[in-house]
């Protein structure tokens, strides 16, 4: 189950975003912790990530404590090469073998 979360953050490190939106379900959506959605769909993440990509070509995500929990993995990431240095946590729910929803918590 964690094998999807470790190639979202490899695509993420890559800027390849088909590979990226590839590790999402179609109807998936990522989350704020206010359960406010940021993108939902593969359009949706794609848009909000491709221009992610453009605007920090440096960004990078690594991953830190990471633990699973039923269908949830539960992870600490550290941001760089956007506004600073970043930590926040991501809640991932995975159902076969992609990512349906994702909140970040920061």
């Amino acid at each position: 189950m964690s094998d999807v979360v470790a190639r979202v953050l490899e695509a993420l490190n890559a800027k390849d975003v088909d590979a990226f939106v590839a590790c999402y379900g179609e109807d998936a959506t990522i989350e704020d912790g206010y359960d406010n959605v940021r993108a939902s769909g593969h359009d949706g993440i794609r848009a909000l990530y491709a221009a992610m990509f453009e605007r920090f070509p440096d960004v990078r995500v690594e991953a830190g404590c990471r633990t699973n929990a039923g269908e949830f993995v539960v992870q600490e990431e550290t941001v760089t090469g956007r506004a600073g240095h970043e930590q926040h946590v991501a809640v991932y729910q995975v159902a076969d073998g992609v990512i349906v929803r994702e909140r970040l918590l920061a």
